[in-house]
């Protein structure tokens, strides 16, 4: 097999992936298809608002300095071109972003306190 043909095969392995678990969390949510539709349209949304956000929250005066540099490291990692895995790599270049990014925004969010973090993150209604 040559490595175009592995590159293709990878891609289509993680798209098939990616939407068994769309249908599997739709099934589980008991939402309709209109209805899942509409709730990753909001996630995607809120997606883009998020470097706004933690930008803001980096701001904040009543950030923690642990948290803001946590917040500078993770954005100077993410723009950085070196990686664990280098981006050129075609499908699992950013797939160290894809496990690194929530894992230290998860350690962000818990040296956060609640006020200022509802401030600049209310909770999404349920509609």
């Amino acid at each position: 097999m040559e490595t175009w043909q592995i590159v293709v095969l990878a891609a289509l392995v993680v798209i098939v992936a990616a939407v068994v678990a769309f249908c599997v969390w739709l099934l589980r949510s008991g939402m309709t298809t209109a209805e899942g539709a509409t709730e990753l349209r909001a996630l995607g949304i809120e997606l883009v608002r998020l470097p706004g956000r933690l930008r803001r929250v980096a701001a904040d005066p009543r950030t923690p300095r642990r948290a803001r540099l946590w917040l500078v490291v993770l954005a100077v990692y993410v723009a950085s071109p070196v990686d664990i895995i280098p981006d050129f790599i075609p499908v699992i270049g950013h797939l160290d972003e894809v496990v690194i990014v929530p894992l230290a925004l998860r350690r962000i969010r818990r040296m956060i306190p609640s006020e200022v973090w509802a401030e600049y993150f209310p909770p999404r209604s349920k509609d």
